[in-house]
C-alpha cells in the first residue's frame, strides 16, 4: 500500500505541473475574466440603470494580486468570485498574461491601467508580499499616512488625476479615509481612433427611444457607411456591430443593440450564455453597414464597489474579525474601501488612412442599417486575449 501511495504522487503532481502552460492558461484566463465581468456589470446595471461606463478587467487583476496575500475562507472567496484556478502556477500565469494586456504598440490606441494600493504607515506589509506584487508589474503598493486625511486625499487624488489623463481629479474626500487602513484605487484610460471614422458633418440631431418605444429625448447620432462585422445573436436577444479602433486588429469596440421589446438589462444578463469567442466566431465576412450611434460621454463613480463585490460573495476581506491576509501583513488587515472611477468619450474622430480605405468600400451592395437610437450595451475590448477592458451601457440620452 505504502508503495501505491508513492507511485500515485510521483505520477499526478508531475501531470499538474506539465499542464501548467501559457497554451492552457490563456482560454481559462479568458474565461474566468468574462464570467466576472458580467457577474459584475449584471450589478452595475441594476444600480446605474442601465447607463454606465465600468472596467471590469482591472477590479479583476488587483484582487487576484490581493489574494496572493490571503488564506483560509478569505482566498476561498477570492479564488470562487475571480475564477481563480486551484493550482497557484496558473494563477502565477494570469498575471503574466494579464500584463501583457496593457502593452500596445497601435500608434491609434492608447490603454493605460493604474492600480495602487495605498497602505497607512501604521501597517506592516510582508516583504515577501511586496516582492510578489512588484514581481508582476500589476499594482503599486504606495505606504502613506491615511491619518493625516487633508494630504492623504491630496496624493490619492493626484495619483488618479495623473492615471486618467485629468479625466477623474477628485476620486476621495478627506472624509472618506476616517479610520481608513488599506485604499485599494483602479484607474484605467482608453483613446482609440476609429479604423473607419465617421463622417462629423452628417452627424445629426435625432430622437432616442426607450425601450417601449417612447421618445425620451435627443442625441446627436454620428454615421458612417463602411465595412464592418455585424450579427443578429439569438442567444443574447441583440444585434451586435464591431467597430475597430488603430490599425492592428486588436482593440474593437462591441456594441449590442437589443431586439424589439428586449430591455438592455436582459442582454447583459444574457451575456452569461456566451463568450466573446463565440460572438467572434458568430460573424461571418465584412458586409457594408450604414452605422448610427450616438455621440456621447459617460463618467461613472462607482463608489459603492464595495458592496458589489460583496453580493458576489467576497465577505469576509472587508470584516475586520473574519478577514485572512496573513501573507500580507502579520497584522489583523481588512480592506476598508474599494473605488472606482471611469470614462468613456465616443466622437466621430478617426484616422485618415482608414477614412480614404473605407470610402472605396462602401457602396457595393446595399447596405445594411444599424441604428443605436434606443438603450444599448457597449464593450470595448482586447481581441488578442479575448477579454473585456470597458463595458457599459447608454439609456440617459443627452446631446453631447
Amino acid at each position: 500500500m505504502m508503495d501505491l501511495k508513492v507511485f500515485l504522487i510521483l505520477c499526478v503532481v508531475p501531470c499538474v505541473l506539465s499542464q501548467c502552460v501559457m497554451k492552457k492558461a490563456e482560454p481559462q484566463l479568458r474565461r474566468a475574466i468574462y464570467d466576472f465581468s458580467i457577474e459584475l456589470l449584471t450589478r452595475i446595471a441594476q444600480e446605474k440603470e442601465n447607463h454606465f461606463v465600468a472596467s471590469t478587467l482591472s477590479p479583476w487583476t488587483l484582487l487576484s494580486c490581493l489574494s496572493l496575500g490571503a488564506a483560509d475562507n478569505t482566498l476561498a472567496e477570492l479564488k470562487h468570485v475571480l475564477k481563480l484556478h486551484y493550482h497557484k502556477c496558473f494563477n502565477n500565469l494570469y498575471l503574466e498574461i494579464v500584463s501583457k494586456i496593457n502593452s500596445n504598440s497601435d500608434p491609434h490606441v492608447t490603454v493605460e491601467r493604474s492600480a495602487v494600493m495605498f497602505a497607512d504607515e501604521e501597517l506592516s506589509i510582508n516583504d515577501a508580499f511586496k516582492n510578489r506584487i512588484a514581481s508582476t508589474g500589476i499594482s503599486d503598493i504606495e505606504v502613506i499616512s491615511l491619518g493625516y486625511a487633508d494630504a492623504a486625499a491630496a496624493m490619492i487624488n493626484n495619483y488618479v488625476s495623473r492615471a486618467t489623463h485629468n479625466a477623474v481629479e477628485d476620486m476621495v474626500n478627506p472624509s472618506d479615509l476616517e479610520d481608513v487602513y488599506l485604499v485599494m484605487i483602479d484607474a484605467l484610460f482608453f483613446k482609440g481612433t476609429w479604423e473607419t471614422p465617421f463622417v462629423a458633418e452628417e452627424t445629426e440631431t435625432s430622437p432616442f427611444y426607450n425601450e417601449r418605444g417612447v421618445q425620451i429625448g435627443d442625441v446627436n447620432l454620428m454615421f458612417v457607411n463602411g465595412m464592418f462585422h455585424e450579427k443578429s445573436i439569438d442567444q443574447i436577444d441583440a444585434n451586435v456591430l464591431e467597430l475597430p479602433y488603430g490599425n492592428s486588429g486588436r482593440y474593437s469596440a462591441l456594441f449590442f443593440v437589443p431586439y424589439p421589446d428586449v430591455p438592455v438589462y436582459n442582454v447583459i444578463e444574457k451575456l452569461k450564455l456566451i463568450t466573446l469567442t463565440t460572438i467572434f466566431k458568430q460573424f461571418d465576412e465584412k458586409e457594408s453597414v450604414m452605422v448610427q450611434i450616438p455621440r456621447f460621454k459617460i463618467v461613472s463613480d462607482l463608489n459603492n464597489m464595495r458592496e458589489l463585490l460583496r453580493d458576489m460573495g467576497l465577505e469576509s476581506m472587508f470584516v475586520s474579525e473574519q478577514a485572512r491576509f496573513p501573507y500580507l501583513s502579520d497584522d489583523n488587515l481588512s480592506v476598508s474601501e474599494f473605488f472606482q472611477k471611469a470614462s468613456i468619450e465616443v466622437t466621430e474622430e478617426g484616422t485618415t488612412a482608414s477614412a480614404a480605405t473605407a470610402a472605396e468600400l462602401v457602396s457595393r451592395s446595399f447596405p445594411i442599417k444599424y441604428t443605436a437610437n434606443k438603450p444599448f450595451l457597449f464593450m470595448i475590448v482586447d481581441k488578442v486575449y479575448e477579454v473585456p477592458l470597458f463595458a457599459g451601457a447608454y439609456s440617459k440620452p443627452s446631446e453631447y
